[in-house]
């Protein structure tokens, strides 16, 4: 069972454009897909900025954010 687990996350080491979406804040990379973000901190002031996101990548999509910052 732990080997899915790991399997299904991974490190994750993004940039992108940050942007909010159905009430939720995504990353929106240069090739136009989109990464949804769960974080603690919301860096309202860095909506629809350019900036890197370092965490865990769960599934295909799903970022849990342990750093953000301007790109």
């Amino acid at each position: 069972m732990q080997n899915n687990v790991a399997q299904r996350r991974a490190e994750c080491h993004e940039t992108g454009l940050l942007i909010f979406k159905d009430y939720c804040y995504a990353l929106r990379r240069d090739d136009g897909a989109e990464l949804w973000l769960e974080m603690d901190r919301i860096p309202c002031h860095l909506t629809e900025s350019k900036v890197r996101v370092d965490g865990t990548l769960f599934g295909s999509n799903l970022v849990s954010v342990e750093r953000i910052g301007p790109a």
